[in-house]
């Protein structure tokens, strides 16, 4: 009859509580698409992949308050590596919300097929634009191997550095750059636009130049868009590359 004994499944539930983290917020694997089975069953093959890898990690703490203590820490931990992979998808979010409110389309909202939340196009677009990306250049990839390089940086006896929030901090403020670097030809556009029906407004009162710019606008910021959709790519990828890099720096 085979025996298992705790020791020999303690570090693997470690690595499974730090992937299951993971997978709740990581894009693509946190998605509605995916059902909860599928995610466990990825962290699971985790666990069993690294945990002969990686050891015993110190071995199982004496008391029970220990191993509570350490399976918070992996959860959080996790999470705090999905964190860094997501912030990239919320900056996207937040330049499509600015382009919806630029180009007139803020009201026309639909239900996201990822989030099942309610989203206005240009930020259904830029989302499922960046999860593509994210999945075609194979970034995900990377995102896995600097999980598992985490065990090596972070292991679970680790201490969280408190300098490390500032690390935070900077990614969250990044998400605004990168929102802004995006919906900036389509804020110049709109600005020039609203200018030129102003113009017109005083030349011709009798003109609803209101009614007439919202076709325009549209019009007019879709071109835009069109146009920039390379430009986009340079600022997704560019950000893309460091993913791996921002997740570690999370845990330093």
């Amino acid at each position: 009859m085979m025996e298992i004994r705790i020791e020999q499944i303690y570090p693997g539930l470690l690595i499974f509580m730090r992937a299951s983290g993971l997978f709740i917020i990581m894009p693509v694997f946190s998605g509605n698409m995916i059902p909860p089975p599928v995610r466990i069953g990825m962290a699971a093959l985790f666990a069993y992949l690294l945990a002969p890898i990686f050891g015993d990690f110190g071995g199982i703490p004496v008391h029970w308050f220990g191993v509570v203590l350490e399976v918070i820490h992996e959860v959080l931990t996790g999470l705090l590596l999905g964190f860094a992979v997501r912030f990239l998808l919320y900056g996207l979010e937040m330049a499509g919300e600015i382009i919806a409110v630029q180009i007139g389309l803020s009201l026309s909202s639909n239900i996201d097929p990822v989030t099942r939340n309610s989203a206005t196009p240009p930020n259904t677009m830029l989302l499922s634009f960046g999860t593509v990306l994210f999945l075609v250049t194979g970034a995900y990839q990377y995102c896995l191997i600097a999980f598992a390089r985490s065990f090596d940086l972070f292991p679970p006896s680790a201490i969280f550095n408190p300098q490390s929030i500032n690390t935070v901090i900077d990614a969250s403020a990044n998400v605004l750059l990168i929102a802004v670097q995006i919906a900036a030809p389509l804020l110049a556009i709109s600005f020039l636009v609203n200018m030129c029906f102003s113009v017109l407004g005083r030349a011709a009162p009798s003109l609803n130049v209101f009614l007439l710019s919202f076709p325009v606008q549209i019009l007019a910021g879709l071109t835009v868009l069109s146009m920039t959709l390379g430009l986009i790519v340079q600022y997704i990828l560019r950000e893309m590359v460091v993913l791996p890099e921002t997740m570690l720096r999370f845990l330093r």
